[in-house]
């Protein structure tokens, strides 16, 4: 169960970096892309902190 539960973790978290990125993207301003930019690194690096824990708990 809490395999899947953090599988479900990363996937939400590499999402929400996606939509961040493409948010960046189609931002009119600099601060606004600047902003998108920042929250798809934060949500990113969250989904590689689950994916690095799911890796530990596979090979256990």
């Amino acid at each position: 169960m809490v395999v899947a539960e953090l599988k479900t973790k990363v996937e939400k978290y590499e999402t929400k970096a996606s939509r961040c990125e493409q948010q960046a993207r189609e931002a009119t301003d600099k601060a606004e892309q600047s902003f998108y930019e920042v929250l798809a690194g934060y949500y990113g690096s969250l989904a590689t902190d689950f994916r690095k824990i799911l890796e530990k708990r596979l090979v256990a």
